[in-house]
């Protein structure tokens, strides 16, 4: 019992950790956009989007320490612990989110805990991932608009409206990816899924690190001092096609990294994130590399899902069909 209650008094802790340095979430989001498909519009695979998306990816950690409520609300979003057995504190496991935030913060409750306390990173991305499908949505609709302005008869005004609409949703667009890419990059970070977040708690037979440094001494001094973009750039996987739920892509992914966690403290144990050895470099190349890859795949997902989305609240119709000049945009609202 006293073993247990430590456990949960140091997760409980404030946290201050950050997911992979400036570099890291760099190297991810500039790679994934570097492989983003054709299908993709070209504002955001141009050289300037790119370096923007690369700032992005860096925003939701320049945005901590900005006071209260501001961090309490916003920090766990970048974590989520999970328990050695694979739940969180012996209540919903990640193998089995639940299907929203709320459910999630109930299930929580119920086994003695909050989504602060454990983190919420798994809504973060899947709710970043499908208000980029909206964004993409928005977009091809007044892509749309800007085709078939003569087949509707669309008069100056109308035709400036739907491009003053298109240019304010490519800002969001570019926004909402950069923003977004952090969160999916903080997934590729085994102690961002795990109870070990800053140093291992707990029962500590093979006697990992417990300071809270390891987390830093692993995603940024030593990125900063052994990777370059183009080890990431390297190792990105082909596209590879899902065939699952939203919320079964993000648990798989998170999945992959927690059974990655007592690799990283041997890597530390051993000496090689102060010393770099070939295993150690590839070990983290290939988390940064799984990140880009996530990145660049679940943004190509959006766009598809963007065109089977419907739009408007009087006249609703799909994307698709809008596409296909069979709905005259003007009538969605």
């Amino acid at each position: 019992m006293r073993k247990i209650i430590m456990i949960m008094a140091l997760i409980a802790l404030p946290q201050s950790a950050f997911a992979w340095g400036a570099a890291g979430h760099r190297y991810i989001a500039e790679v994934a956009a570097r492989n983003f498909p054709v299908e993709i519009p070209a504002f955001l695979r141009s050289p300037e989007a790119i370096a923007q998306l690369g700032l992005l990816a860096s925003e939701p950690d320049i945005s901590r320490n900005s006071g209260q409520p501001h961090d309490a609300d916003l920090d766990p979003g970048h974590y989520v612990k999970v328990s050695e057995d694979g739940s969180f504190m012996g209540g919903p496991r990640l193998s089995a989110l639940p299907p929203t935030r709320r459910d999630f913060d109930t299930a929580l409750r119920a086994a003695g805990s909050d989504q602060y306390a454990i983190g919420f990173l798994p809504y973060n991305m899947m709710d970043g991932y499908q208000q980029l499908v909206k964004d993409f949505a928005i977009l091809r609709m007044t892509m749309a608009a800007e085709k078939y302005a003569a087949k509707f008869s669309m008069t100056a005004d109308e035709r400036r409206s739907f491009d003053l609409q298109r240019q304010v949703r490519e800002t969001l667009t570019l926004r909402d990816l950069g923003w977004w890419s952090h969160f999916v990059g903080d997934a590729s970070m085994p102690m961002h899924a795990s109870i070990h977040l800053i140093g291992w708690v707990g029962p500590n037979p093979r006697g990992f690190n417990t300071d809270p440094g390891v987390h830093s001494k692993f995603e940024s001094v030593f990125v900063d001092a052994n990777i370059a973009e183009s080890d990431v750039a390297a190792k990105i996987k082909p596209y590879h096609v899902c065939h699952c739920t939203l919320v079964q892509r993000t648990q798989d992914y998170l999945s992959a990294n927690f059974v990655l966690v007592v690799p990283t403290y041997e890597f530390d144990k051993a000496g090689a994130f102060d010393n770099a050895t070939p295993e150690s470099k590839a070990f983290v190349v290939g988390r940064l590399a799984e990140g880009a890859t996530q990145l660049r795949d679940l943004v190509t997902d959006a766009w598809e899902d963007a065109g089977k989305a419907i739009l408007g609240h009087l006249h609703p119709a799909k994307v698709a069909d809008l596409e296909a000049g069979l709905s005259d945009p003007r009538r969605l609202n």
